[in-house]
């Protein structure tokens, strides 16, 4: 588990993220939600240990009980991977290349043939097998998200059954057309189910969040709203709290999850008591 103990950052004394416990679990879908500056990507960055200069930092992150800053970067490279919000390639490299990048942390302990076998299993995967020879810089942006995800699944394919493995998407479904937010977001639920991987997820989508998550945790100015088990904590309320918007919670049509409609905003809006 990788656990995030009132975890702060602040900028010339302006609380971006203030007081937040958090933790991911492996096996399960954590997502985090929250209004534009709520803190999100910053409370993902603190898990991943990646604390920019400027700020001043506040907590401790443990993962599976050691400290973060205890753990190798090499080590901590084959624990968790981040998919970040955007990212910026200055070389030309093709999308196989880029996938490989994930061999790197044990790069010598692989044969060519193994590298090669992987990243082919990761190209089609996420059905990128058709542009493994484009240039990365090339791709539009959800082709992009979907390559990098393949290498972050690449650098989490160890050997290691007993070791946990966690995976942080920070706006994984930005740029990303309907099919492709569902699929991309399935597949990393998967991940977590079959593989017993735990996955933290910056998004946007209630209903997504909805469908996928596991656990949820709800920020708002840097602070915490709420955080728990779906079941418990995805209700009108926590909604308005954190989002200054009214809705309707109904059973989904299809699926084993709720279906979250919101009203519109700027009108005084008064939903059914059908759900909490």
């Amino acid at each position: 588990m990788i656990r995030g103990t009132n975890l702060s950052w602040r900028i010339n004394g302006r609380a971006i993220l203030d007081s937040v416990d958090c933790e991911i679990h492996p096996g399960r879908v954590t997502v985090v939600m929250g209004k534009n500056g709520a803190g999100k990507s910053t409370l993902l960055n603190r898990l991943a240990g990646y604390d920019s200069a400027g700020g001043e930092a506040a907590g401790a992150v443990e993962v599976d009980g050691r400290k973060l800053t205890d753990i190798a970067p090499k080590e901590l490279g084959q624990k968790r991977a981040v998919l970040a919000q955007s990212v910026y390639l200055g070389f030309p490299l093709s999308v196989a290349e880029v996938v490989e990048i994930g061999c790197y942390g044990r790069y010598d302990e692989m044969t060519g043939r193994e590298r090669r076998r992987r990243v082919s299993h990761y190209l089609d995967l996420l059905e990128l097998t058709s542009l493994k020879d484009r240039s990365f810089p090339t791709l539009s942006g959800g082709e992009q998200k979907r390559v990098l995800l393949a290498k972050c699944l690449l650098q989490l394919d160890g050997d290691d059954a007993t070791t946990n493995r966690y995976l942080l998407l920070d706006e994984p479904t930005a740029a990303l057309d309907v099919e492709q937010q569902y699929r991309f977001v399935h597949l990393a639920a998967g991940l977590a189910r079959e593989r017993g991987m735990g996955v933290f997820a910056v998004l946007h989508d209630l209903n997504l969040a909805a469908r996928f998550a596991d656990d949820l945790i709800f920020l708002k100015g840097g602070k915490l709203v709420v955080a728990g088990p779906k079941a418990s904590v995805l209700t009108k309320s926590t909604i308005r709290n954190t989002f200054d918007v009214d809705c309707l919670i109904q059973d989904h049509p299809r699926a084993d999850c709720p279906l979250i409609t919101t009203l519109p905003y700027g009108k005084p809006n008064f939903a059914p008591a059908c759900a909490p």
